[in-house]
């Protein structure tokens, strides 16, 4: 193979992907990127084509993988990448780490792994590959794995280098969702790539490249026949999935205020049966099918009406559940949302408040992937989820796995903080059980009342805690605050932990020394 005759120090680091432009592909020098690749099948090759094309126009690499080295060549030439000579060559270094928790390199906390990675990471290095670096990043342990990534980060823009972190959390603790999460909010980018209807997507959750910020949005990729991954050419959006005056809406009469008043309008058709809801789903390009969650509609018959729908519907035809009546559960609104509802109306919304959502959806294509047990996804919804107040280290675990649960389907949550003493803090999550809270969980900390409600919008938080705390809540309401991206959750959850010493027994931790000084070691292995 011929030696690439682009000079490294200016070559592009470049995710390679056929048909991806250059504004997301070509990555920022000294930022860190995160990507959440589950199926070593779409992992794999999305490294290896982001190794192979950033070594083919002269930059030199370094990847830092758990496995035998020999091994990821293998598999990277079967997908289609042949490494092998860069490695041999010495553009490529391939570096084993154990994550080995008993290792003294994990036990002595962020100083030694970032130690590691520059003593390993030589200078003429133009890209960092971490593949399943959950153990590398310290994200068992909240605080260490703020300092381990703020370090991170800070030496990769010293360096000038591109860093991209490869997750696995499917085969993580859970609990670590959190950590993930909250560290991935500094990173220049974050994604998740999933599988899809036999090929993959990829989420862009925020991603800012050498050309910019992207906005948030998601890609098709076709597997190609070796392994590879290319980008498939965004569809045609149909006229009126583009045009929100022209949007089709058929809706169950149930779930309007004014069923006479919508017929008024062309565009909108009033059914009174969900079997005619699925055929008008058949026909529709684009549009919207609103279905209602109501005193004479069982739970069950909504799922298998919002199933049927989804699975004859254009990707473009969104489904919309109302609430009439009745509320529904965090479990059901999660079961809604995985088997399709593109989104979960309260009660309090009008009929304008409805065609304001339905607009907002206009253009929008599902690409959601849909669970393949119906019934299992109706079961899990099945248990109600009482409201309680916990001692930090569950309460930083429920809510881990309630954010996990609804990741990718953008269920809104709400985290509520009350700033007070601890002993008023326990007498205002007490009031809150006695009247009732639903769907919340409470944690009292030396720094107040922790609140997290589930499935609430902060627009509806407020509110929640005034009926919550009642009189009381003109007292305290100058000491509440709100957050409500999962992002930011996450991340005051994680210091919430540190704050309290939830630890997963983990040794003291050693703050990183300011510059890392490179030592001459063997960094074939470590």
């Amino acid at each position: 193979m011929p030696a690439p005759d682009t000079p490294s120090a200016v070559a592009p680091v470049s995710l390679g992907l056929p048909g991806l432009d250059d504004s997301i592909a070509v990555l920022a020098r000294g930022q860190v990127y995160g990507i959440v690749a589950d199926p070593q099948s779409l992992r794999l090759p999305l490294l290896a084509r982001l190794l192979h094309t950033t070594l083919s126009a002269g930059g030199r690499c370094t990847m830092i993988l758990p496995g035998d080295p020999a091994a990821f060549l293998s598999k990277a030439r079967l997908a289609g990448f042949d490494l092998v000579w860069f490695e041999q060559n010495g553009d490529l270094e391939l570096i084993r780490q154990r994550a080995d928790p008993l290792l003294p390199l994990f036990r002595g906390g962020p100083a030694p792994v970032l130690e590691m990675i520059d003593r390993a990471v030589r200078d003429d290095r133009r890209l960092l590959v971490i593949e399943q670096a959950e153990p590398l990043l310290l994200l068992s342990d909240p605080d260490a794995s703020l300092v381990t990534t703020d370090g991170l980060r800070g030496w990769a823009a010293r360096r000038g280098l591109v860093v991209l972190a490869a997750f696995t959390p499917a085969t993580r603790p859970q609990r670590e969702f959190l950590s993930l999460r909250a560290v991935a909010e500094d990173f220049a980018g974050f994604a998740v790539l999933r599988e899809h209807e036999g090929g993959a997507v990829l989420d862009l959750r925020h991603w800012f490249a050498e050309a910019g910020a992207t906005p948030r949005g998601s890609l098709r990729l076709k597997l190609q026949e070796s392994g590879g991954l290319t980008v498939e050419p965004a569809a045609a959006v149909p006229g009126r999935a583009g045009d929100s005056g022209l949007t089709q809406v058929v809706a169950i009469e149930r779930a309007l205020d004014d069923a006479l008043g919508a017929v008024r309008d062309a565009s909108w058709v009033v059914i009174k049966h969900h079997a005619e809801a699925i055929e008008s789903a058949r026909r529709l390009a684009a549009g919207a099918i609103v279905l209602s969650f109501d005193r004479a509609t069982p739970f069950r018959a909504l799922c298998q009406a919002v199933s049927s729908i989804r699975r004859v519907a254009a990707p473009w035809v969104s489904i919309v559940v109302r609430e009439r009546g009745l509320r529904l559960r965090l479990g059901q609104q999660i079961a809604l949302t995985r088997l399709g509802a593109s989104t979960v109306l309260s009660g309090e919304q009008d009929d304008a408040g409805l065609a304001q959502a339905i607009r907002a959806l206009s253009g929008t294509a599902f690409m959601r992937a849909l669970p393949e047990d119906l019934e299992a996804t109706i079961a899990a919804a099945s248990t109600p989820l009482a409201p309680q107040l916990m001692v930090t280290r569950a309460f930083r675990d429920m809510v881990s796995e309630v954010l996990s649960a609804s990741e990718g389907i953008d269920l809104p949550h709400t985290l509520l903080h009350v700033a007070c003493d601890p002993a008023k803090a326990q007498q205002l999550g007490t009031l809150a059980l006695q009247r009732k809270v639903r769907d919340a969980a409470m944690s009292v900390d030396p720094s107040g009342l922790w609140l997290f409600l589930f499935a609430c919008p902060a627009s509806r938080a407020r509110g929640v805690a005034e009926r919550v705390f009642g009189r009381i809540h003109a007292e305290i309401a100058p000491g509440i605050t709100a957050e409500s991206s999962i992002g930011g959750i996450a991340r005051r959850l994680e210091r919430l932990a540190a704050a309290v010493g939830v630890r997963e027994g983990a040794a003291p931790i050693t703050p990183p020394t300011p510059a890392l000084t490179p030592e001459p070691a063997d960094t074939r292995e470590s």
